[in-house]
């Protein structure tokens, strides 16, 4: 079976790889990870948790947000 990769068939997967890319990224600077180890500790994210105050400020924004809607 012989598979052969056209010009439309690469720039799908040049663009499917780049896609991939940019919604990590996206992810990653969303989260709260202060270091991201990709390849050598297989996807590794070490964060701080959540202080008291934090949550709580978090809960009150959430509630703003469902009163203004």
């Amino acid at each position: 079976m012989k598979i052969t990769l056209t010009e439309t068939g690469l720039l799908a997967l040049v663009s499917l790889i780049i896609g991939f890319i940019i919604q990590f990224c996206r992810t990653a600077e969303q989260s709260r990870c202060k270091n991201i180890i990709l390849c050598w500790g297989l996807i590794d994210c070490k964060r701080d948790p959540l202080s008291g105050e934090t949550i709580l400020q978090m809960t009150s924004e959430e509630e703003e947000k469902k009163v203004d809607s």
